[in-house]
């Protein structure tokens, strides 16, 4: 039965990815809408149309209905390379839905970062700010891919099989290095633990912060690729930082990270544009930063107690609310 096909291809497959609550969604939604409860093979073109109709029928764009389908497809041929089933239907060919690149000015960004008041997520951000990686690629890093002599981060876990979106060798960016550096497993952390998605904290800065749901990790890589764009680099520097497809990669890419000027003007616009941020947060991108420089001094009487002159240095008023809160993790 295709329901089977779902719940085995979930317990053992689906349920380990990153996008694990995603693809179980989309398996039930499949099957609320399918006819009745067919076997695999009764899974064809036909059956296929009618569920998507009905799908475009409950409301779902274009974009979803392909995402859904899509995981439809991936849990059956699973099977069926898994030997559990000994063929699978064709499948129903769909559109994609309008892209959904929404790009983030630095105002946004320095408010986003304002907001990330939790470790794990100021790490999460900062790395997607100076890598322009997959989101997956960031919480899967640890300091192991990162080479501090030669100032290069490899963003492919090692031992993990290769797939078409290519995770690149790409420059450290002189911001991001500080933060490495303080690093000792996974670079993105929660009480010593690796995190496999990242969705509760980004929402909860989100929405402090003031911005939209159509704010997902995924648009800082948008707005990297965007802001090196309107920077001037060059789109084959722009293609080897994301991980796209690149002319004669097979022979000159696995030589060219060692170059001194590997894609050197990407790693300057990413520093400059991370720097702009900078000034425009409250809170300092830079790590070993403790008090911001906007904090006004306060005059200090001998012998009377001064608010300002704890937690920020001596004679120091700080207005960052953020400096010595204590934050309850649930």
């Amino acid at each position: 039965m295709l329901s089977d096909v779902f719940r085995r291809y979930f317990q053992e497959h689906g349920s380990n990815v990153a996008s694990a609550t995603s693809v179980r969604r989309h398996l039930e939604l499949v099957l609320e809408n399918v006819d009745g409860d067919p076997v695999v093979s009764e899974f064809g073109i036909r059956l296929q149309e009618r569920t998507v109709d009905r799908l475009r029928r409950a409301g779902f764009a274009v974009g979803a209905i392909k995402r859904i389908m899509t995981s439809a497809k991936a849990a059956t041929i699973w099977a069926w390379k898994q030997e559990i089933i000994t063929s699978h239907p064709a499948f129903l060919s769909l559109p994609d839905g309008e892209p959904r690149d929404r790009v983030l000015s630095i105002d946004e960004i320095a408010a986003l970062w304002d907001a990330a008041d939790q470790a794990h997520l100021q790490a999460f951000l900062i790395a997607m700010l100076c890598t322009g990686a997959r989101p997956n690629s960031i919480l899967s890093l640890t300091v192991f891919q990162c080479d501090f002599e030669r100032g290069l981060i490899d963003l492919h876990p090692p031992g993990k099989a290769r797939t078409k979106k290519r995770a690149p060798v790409i420059p450290m960016a002189s911001c991001l290095r500080p933060w490495l550096v303080e690093a000792k497993g996974h670079f993105v952390e929660y009480r010593g633990r690796p995190l496999t998605k990242i969705n509760s904290a980004w929402r909860s800065a989100r929405e402090a912060a003031g911005l939209g749901a159509d704010v997902v990790p995924y648009a800082i890589r948008h707005t990297v690729a965007t802001e090196m764009r309107s920077r001037g680099v060059p789109e084959l520097e722009i293609a080897g930082l994301l991980g796209h497809n690149m002319p004669n990669f097979r022979t000159t890419g696995r030589y060219a990270k060692y170059a001194p000027e590997y894609l050197s003007q990407a790693r300057q616009a990413i520093d400059e544009f991370v720097r702009e941020i900078d000034r425009a947060a409250t809170r300092s991108i830079n790590p070993n930063n403790k008090v911001r420089s906007r904090c006004v001094p306060v005059n200090y009487v001998e012998g009377q107690e001064t608010l300002g002159k704890t937690g920020a240095g001596d004679g120091i008023r700080t207005h960052d609310p953020n400096l010595g809160k204590v934050v309850l993790y649930h």
